[in-house]
């Protein structure tokens, strides 16, 4: 099997995992086509550096976390564009779920990826090393972030 073909694999299993990365970092239908393509782009760029230390899915959330808050940033000195509540061929979780969207909106970025990412069943070793930061910043902030929520719903 071809380096190519092992990498069309391992993104044709992760499907879900990029809809939702797609989802957090993107509100119109037209930005989540961009960001999903480079998103790919640059995981296929390094994926001859993939050594295999961590799960494909890991390395695959730092890749599109690193492209996405990327992208986030270069936004920022833009203009903001109406936000599009659409999301095209995404998991059928996020477009049912009103209640879970409802929950991400109130947090920043970095805090949705964290709580999608523990509600995807990650360790916290995973999430640390997906996000470049230490495990146990990522229970501390899981802690933070569901005491939020518990405070949401009361």
């Amino acid at each position: 099997m071809t380096l190519q073909d092992e990498f069309i694999e391992q993104i044709q299993k992760h499907q879900a995992l990029l809809n939702k990365l797609v989802f957090l970092y993107a509100d119109q239908t037209e930005d989540r086509h961009d960001l999903r393509q480079e998103i790919l782009l640059q995981a296929w760029r390094s994926y001859a550096t993939f050594r295999g230390d961590a799960k494909f899915s890991t390395w695959l959330y730092r890749v599109g976390l690193n492209v996405s808050l990327t992208r986030l940033n270069d936004r920022k000195r833009q203009p903001s564009a109406e936000l599009d509540d659409t999301m095209e061929g995404g998991p059928a979780t996020f477009e049912s779920d009103d209640q879970l969207r409802f929950i991400l909106q109130q947090f920043n970025t970095l805090d949705r990826t964290l709580l999608v990412m523990s509600m995807d069943g990650y360790t916290n070793d995973e999430i640390a090393e997906s996000m470049g930061i230490s495990a146990g910043n990522v229970r501390t902030k899981l802690h933070r972030l569901r005491q939020k929520i518990d405070k949401i719903w009361i």
